[in-house]
C-alpha cells in the first residue's frame, strides 16, 4: 500500500477558513486548534495587492495567536508556496495540539517584505474572522482581531477579492448562526 507523505501546517491568517485552504490544497484536513503564547498577529507583510497580510511575531508572554493545525499532502507544499507568494518563508514551529508537542510548517514574513504602515483589506480581514468563528476562537481573541484596522480594496473586481468573497459566501451559507456580522462587500 502506497501512503502519501503528509505534513502538519499551522494556519493563523486567511487559511484558517477551511474552504479557503481546501480550495488551494484539496488534501487539507483539520486536526485541531492551538494557541501560540508569546506571539502576536501582525498585518505588516506586504501582499502582491499592496495590502497588509498576516504574520506572526514574537511578543510578550501575555500575547497569543490562535491557529488551526491541518494535515496536508507534502506534495502540495509547492502549490501552497505559490498561493502564499513572495515575501513569506516557510518555517517550522512547535505547537501544542491536544497536549502533544507537534511540529508544524507555517509561513513567516521576511524582513524585506515588512511594512508596519500596511493594513489588511476588509475582505482579507473577514476571511480571518470567518476562520476564527469556524474553529471556535474565544470571544476575547475574536474581538482583538475584529478591532484591527483594515482598508477598503480600491479594485472591487480584483480576482483575489472575488475568490475571497465567494469563500465567505460559502461559509456564511453553511454557518448562518456563526457568521452573523460577517460582511461580503
Amino acid at each position: 500500500m502506497n501512503r502519501e507523505a503528509t505534513v502538519h501546517y499551522l494556519a493563523f491568517g486567511s487559511n484558517m477558513l477551511s474552504t479557503r485552504l481546501q480550495a488551494r490544497t484539496d488534501s487539507a484536513q483539520v486536526l485541531g486548534t492551538t494557541e501560540l503564547r508569546g506571539w502576536r498577529l501582525a498585518f505588516h507583510k506586504r501582499g502582491a495587492d499592496a495590502s497588509g497580510k498576516g504574520d506572526i511575531v514574537p511578543a510578550t508572554a501575555s500575547d497569543r495567536v490562535f491557529g488551526v493545525v491541518y494535515r496536508l499532502a507534502e506534495a502540495q507544499l509547492p502549490t501552497l508556496d505559490r498561493f502564499e507568494g513572495p515575501g513569506y518563508r516557510r518555517t517550522e514551529i512547535e505547537v501544542d495540539l491536544d497536549g502533544t508537542a507537534t511540529r508544524c510548517l507555517t509561513y513567516r514574513a521576511i524582513e524585506d517584505a515588512i511594512d508596519a504602515m500596511l493594513k489588511p483589506y476588509d475582505w482579507y480581514h473577514e476571511l480571518i474572522l470567518a476562520g476564527l468563528l469556524e474553529h471556535g476562537a474565544d470571544a476575547a481573541y475574536l474581538e482583538h482581531v475584529r478591532c484591527q484596522p483594515c482598508a477598503s480594496d480600491p479594485l472591487r473586481m480584483r480576482p483575489s477579492r472575488r475568490r475571497a468573497l465567494a469563500a465567505l459566501r460559502t461559509f456564511i451559507a453553511r454557518n448562518p448562526g456563526l457568521a452573523a456580522g460577517l460582511q461580503t462587500r
